[in-house]
């Protein structure tokens, strides 16, 4: 996977490596027009250097509401633009797939990854997802760094529907949004209301100028709390020399990877892409195994 040129740097770019085994070669590019198209062609210029079949062109995470101008944009560009001179013919477009945000919203397990971590309650709770905003189009719900004071947190907590599912960030010094976001998920169960949201401590400090000298480590009694909890707890895990804005831009920025265990996404993704994709035509343009070649990030 990654672009034709991902691995050149030890001489084994994804291009040469399928030349050497023989495979056929799908390109995935992100939705878009220009943009798409100049990475589809640099990519493909790498293929025809090293003698590569393009089985096909795949792309991915179209704009719902640009669905057909992309389609018909693209299968147009590349019919006239790589139809090769003695008429050989261009490869086809074999899927178009628009957009589903929700695949893009990290669950708890990728954070964990993120911050080399793992969850001191909630463990049952892994592959729970969030929208964290930057990563699902744009928007700025699902994520909040409490900078408030108890009862302000508080309120904003209790005002949630019982659909709320929030990731909060705050820093370990804070014991009092600690314990009272432990206060609230035990209030909930008590009266029988769903609890989803999520707790991401932070313990790094920053200057300003990027000092990361000041860490203060989580107390072991509030974290014996949070234990108790228990893996069908709230989620709560530690972002290690982390800032709470330090932390909040590396959730908004990560791109979540998919796990075999988190079977809900997986599922969602395989009902979503089958429709779009044509695999009949996909099977018959391979003659030897596939390597996805992905142009975009």
């Amino acid at each position: 996977t990654g672009h034709a040129g991902v691995g050149s740097v030890v001489g084994a770019g994804n291009a040469r490596v399928a030349a050497e085994l023989g495979a056929d070669v799908v390109l995935v590019a992100n939705g878009g027009l220009g943009r798409a198209f100049d990475e589809l062609e640099l990519n493909r210029s790498l293929c025809l250097q090293y003698g590569v079949n393009i089985a096909g062109v795949i792309i991915n995470k179209v704009q719902p509401d640009k669905f057909d101008q992309t389609r018909d944009y693209l299968g147009k560009a590349i019919q006239q633009m790589w139809t090769g001179p003695n008429g050989e013919p261009a490869p086809p477009i074999i899927g178009v797939v628009p957009d589903r945000p929700y695949l893009g919203c990290p669950a708890l397990a990728d954070v964990e990854s993120a911050f080399g971590s793992v969850l001191l309650s909630g463990s049952d709770h892994r592959y729970r997802h969030y929208d964290v905003g930057s990563n699902v189009q744009g928007r700025s719900i699902g994520m909040s760094m409490v900078t408030t004071d108890l009862a302000a947190f508080l309120k904003t907590m209790q005002r949630q529907p019982e659909s709320g599912r929030t990731m909060f960030i705050c820093h370990a010094t804070r014991d009092d949004v600690i314990l009272g976001f432990l206060g609230e998920y035990r209030r909930r169960v008590r009266r029988g209301i769903p609890f989803q949201s999520a707790l991401v401590i932070c313990t790094g400090g920053d200057d300003g100028l990027g000092d990361m000298s000041n860490v203060e480590e989580l107390s072991s009694e509030v974290c014996e709390m949070i234990m108790d909890s228990g893996p069908s707890g709230p989620p709560i895990l530690v972002a290690s020399g982390y800032s709470p804005a330090e932390a909040a831009k590396q959730i908004r920025t990560m791109t979540p990877k998919f796990n075999a265990s988190d079977e809900r996404r997986v599922s969602r993704a395989t009902e979503h892409y089958e429709p779009y994709i044509d695999f009949d035509l996909l099977l018959e343009r391979t003659s030897s195994p596939a390597e996805v070649v992905g142009v975009t990030a």
